[in-house]
């Protein structure tokens, strides 16, 4: 599921001109260029019927949204909510069917990089039904 929604979030142009190839699971690199997204999967399980798992599964992705400034971070947010919301709410993509994205929190922050630079952050968090096709 997390290669398909990297490959999902890069389709989009807008996106892709912004962030490029910066867009990585669990950590950035130290003094990596900006803008740029980190994806982490907060919590995640199959669902399941009185047969067993069905076949759908739910998962809780924040999407940290990094930018030299302010602006920087809150375009690279409005671009990522542009992508999944409205029609991109379902998707397919390498072989995982995306049934609904749903935005649930957001939140702004901002800290020091290890060289003093200025590092803005506005996170994302979205609750994401797929299932593998």
């Amino acid at each position: 599921m997390e290669e398909a929604f990297t490959n999902y979030l890069l389709g989009s142009t807008g996106l892709a001109e912004l962030v490029g190839p910066r867009i990585t699971w669990a950590t950035r690199p130290q003094a990596s260029a900006l803008p740029a997204i980190v994806l982490h999967k907060i919590s995640g399980a199959p669902e399941y019927s009185d047969e067993g798992e069905a076949g759908l599964a739910s998962a809780r992705i924040q999407v940290d949204c990094w930018g030299p400034t302010y602006a920087a971070a809150k375009t690279v947010a409005r671009q990522v909510m542009a992508r999944l919301s409205g029609d991109g709410a379902a998707f397919n993509q390498d072989g995982i069917e995306f049934q609904a994205a749903f935005n649930e929190d957001g939140q702004d922050s901002f800290e020091r990089g290890a060289g003093g630079e200025d590092l803005y952050r506005h996170r994302l968090d979205f609750g994401i039904w797929y299932k593998e096709t």
